[in-house]
């Protein structure tokens, strides 16, 4: 499988025509036309640029045609988090709370009573979660 194919497929994963391809990647219609005749080959620029669209894709896999189309390893978008669901919804321990007076004996001491106040989330598609 060469490039194009690799490209066809995104395409057909993602449920894509050639132009609405080319209009989320950012290159034009003839550009992406010449490489799905086999006319061009995609440049890197036209790599990166999918990469850059389309942040679950592997660049071994785009690139190169090495291991699996997507990083999690399946041929689908999946939600990846930096943390197992189970760890998220049900902690197996409890950590132990830290305390100011333990790493600053000598100065002002904070209030024992802390809680969290936010927590972000950031994911492979480069987008993030507040909570």
């Amino acid at each position: 499988m060469n490039e194009r194919d690799r490209l066809v497929k995104i395409m057909e994963s993602e449920g894509m025509s050639a132009r609405q391809f080319s209009q989320e990647i950012g290159i034009s219609a003839g550009a992406i036309s010449n490489i799905m005749s086999g006319r061009n080959k995609p440049s890197l620029d036209v790599l990166q640029a999918v990469l850059r669209r389309f942040r679950a894709i592997s660049c071994d896999w785009l690139i190169m045609g090495v291991g699996n189309m997507y990083l999690s390893g399946n041929d689908e978008l999946s939600n990846s988090s930096l943390f197992p669901k189970e760890i998220i919804e049900e902690p197996s321990v409890e950590l132990p709370v830290t305390h100011q007076s333990a790493l600053l004996p000598n100065e002002e001491q904070a209030s024992p009573c802390r809680s969290v106040d936010k927590i972000l989330i950031f994911y492979t598609d480069g987008t993030f979660e507040e909570r």
